[in-house]
């Protein structure tokens, strides 16, 4: 990776070449010059999972496969989604920043989505995402998504918060029929195969600075959970530049292990 110089905001315009699935990739990103936590690098990581989605359909393209979502098709925004801490905080700020009376219509989403999940034994639950093991992830997934519950920001079955969507609602892409979204399981949905998986590293990152931090966070409870995310955001800032150079390590690494 190579930066160039400092701007007016403290930001630096970085670019690296990655060799993916046998393909050049080329990225330019500003990335924060001085000291810096993960949260800050959010515009990064958004940046960087859009570049290798977009690189992955090209992918499905060329083995003859098409992504079947489109607009006003909201099925997955009713599933559970799993977010990083430092997501939370953000989305709490999203809400925090709204005008009157949209933020309360937010908030009162949030709420009875709670009442409903409360309801339906699954809040206390999903409360605890560490206690949750790799093999009740998909029956809780399942149980989630039998509620019926549509995420809070979905309007008009399309995403009213898409440039601040979490990384996770960006990776996921299928190239099943559309309806079969309508009754997920595991042998109906196939998504777009991802050459990386930014929303993962980031988790486990975040878990690693942060041990506090829980694995996951469901995006139902990020307003909850959003105080704690940022109360919880512990590790020495590191440099901008150095710290862009760690996740380029880890997504080569988890990358390496996926292969």
């Amino acid at each position: 990776m190579t930066t160039h110089a400092e701007d007016a905001g403290g930001l630096l315009n970085a670019t690296a070449e990655l060799i993916i699935a046998g393909r050049k990739i080329r990225l330019e990103m500003p990335v924060p010059a001085g000291p810096a936590r993960l949260r800050n690098l959010l515009p990064f990581l958004r940046y960087l999972t859009d570049r290798f989605v977009d690189f992955s359909v090209e992918n499905a393209r060329t083995e003859g496969l098409s992504v079947s979502c489109k607009k006003g098709c909201g099925a997955c925004c009713r599933q559970l989604v799993p977010i990083s801490a430092i997501e939370a905080w953000r989305l709490g700020e999203v809400v925090e920043q709204m005008p009157e009376p949209r933020k309360s219509t937010i908030l009162a989403r949030f709420e009875e989505a709670k009442r409903r999940l409360q309801a339906a034994g699954l809040l206390e639950k999903l409360r605890e995402p560490n206690r949750i093991g790799d093999d009740e992830v998909d029956p809780t997934g399942l149980a989630y998504f039998q509620q019926g519950i549509a995420c809070p920001f979905l309007e008009d079955e399309s995403c009213s918060i898409y440039e601040e969507r979490p990384l996770a609602c960006r990776e996921y892409l299928v190239v099943s029929p559309a309806e079969n979204c309508a009754r997920p399981t595991v042998d109906s949905i196939e998504p777009v195969p991802l050459v990386v998986r930014v929303a993962r590293t980031l988790r486990a990152l975040n878990v690693e600075k942060n041990p506090s931090t829980p694995r996951w966070v469901a995006l139902i409870l990020a307003l909850e959970q959003a105080e704690a995310a940022a109360r919880l955001d512990e590790a020495p800032p590191q440099p901008g530049p150095e710290l862009v150079r760690e996740i380029f390590g880890r997504l080569a690494e988890r990358d390496a292990g996926n292969g």
